[in-house]
C-alpha cells in the first residue's frame, strides 16, 4: 500500500495526529482516524455488513435449534 502525503488530523477526543495512512488508532481514545472522508464511509459499511451477517448467522443457528432439536421434544 503506498503511503499518502501526511495530513494533520484530530481525533474526537482531541489528540492531534499526523497519518500517512488510510485509517489509524487514537493512542489517547482508542477510536479509529480516518485520512477523508470516503474512508469514514467504508468503515461504517463494512461494520453495518459484519453486524448484518453475524446476526443473520445467529438467527439462522436459532432457527434450525428449534426446528431440529426443540420442536420434535413437544
Amino acid at each position: 500500500m503506498p503511503s499518502l502525503p501526511p495530513k494533520d488530523v484530530v481525533c474526537d477526543c482531541g489528540h492531534a495526529l499526523t497519518i500517512e495512512i488510510n485509517k489509524i488508532l487514537c493512542i489517547k481514545c482508542g477510536k479509529y482516524v480516518f485520512y477523508n472522508a470516503e474512508e469514514r464511509k467504508k468503515h461504517k459499511i463494512n461494520t453495518a455488513y459484519i453486524v448484518v451477517a453475524i446476526a443473520s448467522a445467529l438467527g439462522l443457528i436459532t432457527y434450525f435449534f428449534i426446528e431440529l432439536i426443540a420442536k420434535p421434544l413437544l
